[in-house]
Order: C-alpha cells, then structure tokens, then sequence
C-alpha cells in the first residue's frame, strides 16, 4: 500500500466564483483527504474522484441550478477548481505508483 508519511496527503482545490456579473471573484480552497487512499488502484483513484466531485459541488454550489446564469456559473467553477486540482491529483497518483514499485509491488494485479 501506499507510504502516506512520505507524499503530500491531501490536495487543494480552488476556484474562482463568480457570484455576479458585477461581483468580485473569489477564491475558496477545500482540502481533499487522500492518506487512507491506495491512489495505486483503480478504486482508490475512484473514490478520490468522488471526493473531489464533492469537494467541487461544495465550492461552486448545486450542478442542478435553476437558471441559465446559475449554471453557467456552476460549469465555469467547476472547470477552474478540476483543472486547479489535476496535477495534484496526478502528482498523488504518480507517487503512489513510485512508491508501490519501490516496494516490489504490482501496479496491476495478478490473476
């Protein structure tokens, strides 16, 4: 499994969000959680995924907004804070398939 102690364990994600179209963008982080993840497999690429879904939608609001505007916002923070995040999120990735071949480990199991 994956040594946590030695790579980063948790990423940022930010965006900037647009409130108005007169207001000020803001930026807003939120730390995902990764040290319990085997960033190795696919499952735990999988549920880093679905942490960072979650992390979105908790920094650009609802994806099922009501009016054109809302989403429109929705989709623009949402692109910003995923493309902010992805290469923390392949750096992870990286490090922990370094690590597991470092440990004589297999990046893909065996049958």
């Amino acid at each position: 499994m994956f040594d946590h102690r030695s790579t980063a364990a948790a990423l940022l994600l930010a965006a900037g969000m647009m409130l108005a179209p007169s207001a000020q963008a803001q930026t807003q982080r939120i730390t995902v959680d990764s040290r319990n993840l085997d960033l190795a497999s696919d499952a735990g690429r999988a549920v880093m995924a679905q942490r960072v879904t979650h992390a979105v939608d908790r920094i650009c609001g609802s994806p099922h907004a009501r009016s054109t505007s809302e989403q429109h916002n929705y989709a623009a923070c949402a692109q910003a804070a995923r493309a902010d995040a992805a290469p923390q999120i392949e750096a992870l990735v990286a490090a922990a398939e370094n690590a597991r071949k470092m440990a004589g480990g297999s990046a893909t199991p065996v049958r």
